[in-house]
Parts: C-alpha cells; structure tokens; sequence
C-alpha cells in the first residue's frame, strides 16, 4: 500500500504537537482490510483448567502471514457469554492480562488473549528494525497487528457460545495505539477498553526525552527521520479516535504517567467520540488495581457481565523505555 494512498499531511498545531491528518476515514479503514472468507485454521496445542476455568492455548492463521499465539479462556457451563479481546503493551505478550481475563471468565465472558507479532517466535515473529531505516516494515507489523485483532473477532463470533452483540477489548499501552485503530476501523466490538494512550505515535517518537529514543534520532538524519515519522503517521491513534461511535469508550489515564502528560490526556480526550468515559488515576503507565477495578464495572454494564471478583493484581506489562528498540 502506498503512503500517498492514505494523503498524509504532517499539521503542526498551536502548542507544536504534530499530529497527522487523513484525507478520509474511508481510506484509512481501507489499509486493515482482509480476506474474511480464509479459513482461521484454529489449532490447540494445550489446556489448563484454573478452577473451573479453560485457558486454551491456541493459535490461528494469520492473513498477513504466519500464525497468531493466543489464549482462549472460556468459562464453565454453556452461553451465551460477552467475548472480550485483550492486546498487552511493549514489551510484553499473552500472559500479561491472564489474570484479568479468569476473572472475567468467571463473570461469564470468553477472552482472547493474542500474542502481538513481535511477541511470537519462529518464522511468525516480526519484530520492528531497532536502526529505524526499515519504515515499511514498521508499518506492517501495525497493520498486521489490527488485522490479527480483526480476525480475532472472527475467531469469537465462530463460537456458538458467545454473543455476538457483547463483545469488548481491552488494550494497553502497545495495546492501547492499537486498540485505538482498531476502534476506529472494526464496527463489531461494542465497547473499548483504552489504557495509557496516546494521541500520536509519531509526535511521541519524535520528541520523546528517553534515552533509547534520542540516541536513535540523532544516528538518523534529518530525512530518515522524516520518512519514517511519515510512513507511520497514520497509525496515530487521533486519526481514528473520533470515528469508534456507536460503540463506547473508557478511556484511562494516569496522573504519573510520563508518557501522556496532561496536555496529551486533554486533547485524546476531547478528539474521542461519544459515548465515552474518561478517567485519570494516581498511578504511572501499568495504572492501579482501582482502575482494574473501573473497567470491570464498567464492561459489566456495557457487555453485560456479571459483576467481578478481583482477588489478585493485574499482570500489566511494563513498558520499556524505547520503542525503537528490540524486546
């Protein structure tokens, strides 16, 4: 797919945050298309039982290639349950959210927890260049990434115990980007989950203070810089945020997250459509227990679950400090 497909155009605003507009939500929708009819070739390599509870240890085709590593956790007894979709941050992988997703298994919803490509192994793995000179590979490992997320829809609504009118996703971090797009593009899940985002990818990458990332920077000239802010510009998720209604969003931040300082926070908020929540914890980037708790109400309300039991923390990934780096 050809960048000038999408019509990018790099707007600095007011207070220098660059932020990149698309000439049509259409045609940015059009980037995650897949062939639908392929089949999912599901294959489980394992199962355990976590008190009544099935954690399946499954994979599926990938359209873009390779296969998805995912857990499929489903509760006792028969549906029809809420389905919930799950993708952890970076680095990270399936097992970040584990926890959180028996517990909603016990509330009466079936989880998919997918490995993201640079989480896998093998000749499915895809991981992004740690010398930023590779810009279409990055983009591909997005794309494919809200792809799989897509087929992982179609993994869930394949099961005769799930409804297909209470489906929900979380995300964070990693996840939470995106999540992001993925709202913006698949009109099947009817309520999302957002932990820890951000506006835009490309402003973050670009004016990010953390180590790793300046030293990136500054091996890359101007140019370089340049082609790849502009090659991955339309994965910022303020591009797609508007575009989730009818579908609702819950949108959670933390006050100590140095990631999305308020000024970012205010201004994903506004862009957002409604229906939405919008909630800042006094918590950094993995947020706390009461926003575990938040969400778990408020999926109960939005996909009808029962109410949750939360016994334990929540295994939220840790974010590493570069994301042009290898985990």
């Amino acid at each position: 797919m050809k960048t000038s497909f999408v019509a990018l155009v790099l707007v600095i605003t007011s207070c220098g945050i660059a932020f990149a507009q698309a000439k049509s939500i259409r045609e940015l929708r059009q980037m995650f298309d897949y062939e639908q009819s392929l089949p999912l070739d599901v294959k489980e390599v394992g199962v355990e039982d976590k008190g009544g509870i099935s954690v399946r240890d499954i994979s599926y085709a990938s359209p873009k290639g390779g296969r998805v590593t995912a857990y499929l956790v489903v509760p006792a007894g028969k549906g029809k349950f809420a389905g919930v979709i799950f993708m952890h941050g970076r680095p990270g992988s399936r097992n970040n959210f584990l926890d959180e997703a028996v517990s909603l298994a016990k509330a009466g919803a079936v989880s998919l927890l997918i490995d993201a490509p640079f989480s896998r192994s093998g000749e499915s793995k895809r991981d992004f260049d740690p010398t930023v000179t590779k810009p279409k590979d990055d983009r591909n490992i997005y794309i494919q990434t809200v792809v799989d997320l897509r087929r992982g829809v179609d993994l869930l609504l394949s099961r005769a115990d799930v409804d297909p009118k209470r489906i929900g996703f979380i995300g964070h971090s990693y996840g939470a980007h995106t999540g992001a797009v993925l709202a913006g593009v698949e009109k099947r899940i009817n309520a999302f989950v957002i932990m820890a985002g951000n506006p835009s990818l490309t402003e973050f990458l670009r004016t990010s203070t953390i180590s790793a990332i300046v030293e990136t920077r500054n091996t890359l000239t101007k140019e370089q810089q340049e082609n790849y802010f502009s090659m991955l510009a339309f994965f910022d998720p303020i591009n797609y945020i508007g575009h989730v209604a009818p579908s609702a969003l819950f949108l959670q931040f933390g006050k100590k997250d140095s990631l999305a300082n308020e000024e970012k926070v205010t201004l994903y908020s506004k862009a957002a459509s409604n229906p939405k929540l919008v909630k800042t914890y006094d918590a950094g980037h993995e947020l706390n227990e009461e926003a575990r708790r938040d969400r778990a109400e408020w999926l109960r309300k939005q996909i009808g679950i029962r109410r949750v039991e939360l016994k334990s923390k929540s295994a939220s990934a840790k974010y590493e400090e570069g994301l042009f780096t290898r985990r």
